[in-house]
């Protein structure tokens, strides 16, 4: 939870960025380690339209449930339970959010992540990514290179990533049109589309 304040903001600036209150089609959202689950509420806020499959370990889970019903858009989410690398959830995504989750997971699982996100997404959808990223030298900017040493610390494989390394694991799952969107937070949004 104590994330939301970070992940709100940008979370809506993606959807805005997308159009999704001017949809009139149903947009399905997948929300990859989900969390607090503000990715898919921000975006389910913009539209009624937009239905979210939230993916986190069981776990986290009824929090994200209990926060979803909080911000009033329970009933547009389902929620699959597990690993991200095994869990099954689906193809046929108009939008992937993953958001602060690769730092975490190391560059080996989230090269296979972002592939495995590649299969779920539809042709034309999007993937936005969200991360504490560093410059190609990895020496700035601080907050990103400090958070870097917290992952080294709490984590089997985390670290923080250059915009040019995660750019070329979207291009090497086949994702096109890869680019940057100024958002608040830490870092600018990562964004690429399906061909």
């Amino acid at each position: 939870e104590r994330i939301i304040p970070m992940s709100y903001p940008p979370a809506q600036k993606l959807g805005d960025h997308l159009k999704l209150a001017r949809t009139r089609n149903e947009i399905r959202v997948l929300d990859l380690a989900a969390g607090s689950g503000i990715w898919g509420i921000a975006l389910a806020q913009k539209s009624p339209r937009v239905r979210v499959t939230a993916v986190d370990w069981a776990g986290m889970i009824p929090t994200t449930k209990r926060i979803t019903r909080k911000f009033g858009v329970a009933d547009r989410f389902q929620f699959i339970e597990g690993d991200l690398l095994e869990a099954n959830f689906g193809i046929g995504y108009n939008i992937a959010t993953l958001g602060h989750i690769l730092h975490s997971e190391g560059e080996e699982r989230s090269r296979q992540l972002i592939k495995k996100t590649f299969r779920a997404v539809k042709p034309g959808g999007t993937i936005a990514i969200a991360e504490w990223l560093v410059n190609d030298d990895r020496t700035e900017p601080t907050h990103s290179l400090m958070f870097a040493v917290q992952m080294l610390v709490n984590t089997e494989r985390g670290d923080t990533f250059s915009f040019k390394e995660i750019k070329g694991w979207l291009e090497e799952a086949r994702f096109k049109r890869v680019r940057k969107l100024e958002a608040p937070g830490p870092s600018p949004l990562i964004l690429a589309t399906k061909p």
